[in-house]
């Protein structure tokens, strides 16, 4: 781990290094996570729904049976599966996050084009800093 404290400056070259490695990782990981999908479901499996990464709903699924229910239920169904859906786009993303980073996230995994600002923030950083 960088600890400024004890920085030196032969330690430059490494730690620049590292910084480039990480945005590389990243910047993988963003491809991937454009595609991970969370599914959920709900009412015994009778409602379905799948979201995107970002937790945008991609489909909501009923199944036939489903339309024996009341208006109401069928509603909560609804939301209690897109709601499990979410938590589920969240938990992979965070998981594949977390492993490209190494348990450590400085931003918010669920805003994808924030984590693309964050991606060119960083890279940009790394120019900036580097000796010329």
């Amino acid at each position: 781990m960088f600890d400024p404290d004890d920085f030196q400056l032969e330690d430059l070259d490494r730690v620049a290094e590292q910084s480039k490695q990480a945005v590389q990782r990243l910047s993988g990981v963003l491809g991937e996570l454009r595609t991970i999908k969370g599914v959920g479901e709900a009412a015994d499996g009778l409602v379905g729904a799948v979201v995107d990464g970002g937790g945008q709903i991609q489909e909501v699924t009923l199944d036939p049976r489903a339309m024996r229910l009341d208006s109401r239920s069928i509603a909560e169904a609804v939301t209690e599966a897109v709601r499990a859906a979410q938590q589920d786009a969240r938990r992979r993303n965070d998981a594949l996050l977390r492993d490209a980073m190494g348990g450590e996230l400085a931003f918010d995994p669920q805003n994808l084009d924030g984590v693309q600002s964050w991606l060119e923030d960083a890279a940009r950083s790394m120019k900036d800093s580097w000796p010329h």
